[in-house]
């Protein structure tokens, strides 16, 4: 994963650490600053971190500061960022959970460096769990291409109804796709695929899948005999899209 990091001098010493961590678990840094303990305006590092996550550049993003606050209102003044501040492993997993975050702030004034490793390892690793989450994170930021609910939608309604258990979406479940700036996320019942999108910057877009031996190798196996299947629904879905699918 492509991980942009930023903070000032208050954070310095934790993201050397949380740096090195990363590369140890085969992540690729994109380090941003700063560079050294001495005194900074922390916007300067921080909001080019976020930048780079909106812009695709990076896939994640983890910004930090003395409490973590200011880097976390710096983050999410970016369309596209939603940047949680995180003190404890329950919050680390409920940001990804229930808020797809793509940018974490961390404290290093307020928490220990172990226990920053445990969040940003816990971060990382949780899924984000779509349903009447997805429609929520719709209404925060909405962006071209995606469709935001009308205001009458009736908020207690699941997006994605389904009377079968976790892992059993069957080929004729209800799904949606969310078309977010760098990603689109097709939603089956419980389930989910994400799929790379370069950022639109200029079109066509270029929208990656994986080829035919890669799909059953890697997705899961609800997904792994439907790939014409799911296709189509995504490219009814962007048919609104000047785009390129693109396999890998």
């Amino acid at each position: 994963m492509k991980i942009a990091l930023g903070t000032d001098h208050a954070g310095f010493q934790y993201k050397e650490k949380i740096k090195e961590f990363l590369q140890e678990q085969g992540h690729q840094v994109k380090d941003f600053g700063t560079f050294s303990p001495e005194p900074v305006d922390y916007p300067l590092f921080v909001r080019p971190a976020a930048q780079s996550v909106a812009a695709g550049e990076s896939e994640r993003g983890i910004v930090f500061g003395g409490s973590g606050n200011g880097e976390a209102i710096v983050a999410n003044r970016i369309p596209g960022i939603r940047c949680t501040l995180c003190w404890d492993l329950e919050t680390a997993r409920l940001a990804r959970r229930h808020n797809d975050a793509n940018v974490l702030s961390l404290g290093a004034r307020l928490i220990s460096l172990e226990s920053a490793v445990e969040i940003v390892r816990t971060w990382l690793s949780t899924p984000f769990d779509g349903g009447r989450h997805l429609r929520r994170i719709r209404l925060i930021d909405p962006q071209k291409g995606v469709n935001v609910p009308s205001p009458s939608t009736d908020s207690s309604a699941p997006l994605f109804p389904s009377s079968k258990p976790r892992g059993e979406a069957p080929p004729s479940a209800k799904y949606d796709v969310m078309i977010a700036f760098r990603y689109l996320k097709y939603f089956e019942g419980d389930q989910s695929l994400e799929f790379r999108l370069d950022p639109n910057l200029k079109t066509p877009s270029v929208i990656h899948v994986p080829s035919e031996e890669r799909w059953k190798k890697e997705l899961p196996e609800w997904a792994r005999d439907r790939r014409d299947e799911i296709l189509e629904r995504l490219k009814k879905k962007c048919s609104h899209m000047e785009c390129i699918w693109e396999e890998y």
